[in-house]
């Protein structure tokens, strides 16, 4: 990769900010299954990059 493309990726606290913003939210994921964001026993999240993007819960994308 070269320096160019490398100064097109964004550092990854900009990611965990825009998580963090979710802290206490609700949400029905694409797989059916439930989070709640910051909460302790709340399902880990798994994102499928695409065009369309979906967003499961870990025990669905193994």
């Amino acid at each position: 990769m070269t320096e160019k493309e490398k100064a097109q990726y964004r550092p990854v606290e900009e990611l965990k900010a825009v998580i963090a913003s979710l802290n206490g939210k609700k949400y029905t994921l694409d797989c059916g299954h439930h989070i709640t964001f910051g909460y302790f026993l709340g399902n880990d999240i798994t994102i499928l990059n695409g065009k369309e993007p979906k967003i499961i819960c870990s025990d669905c994308g193994s």
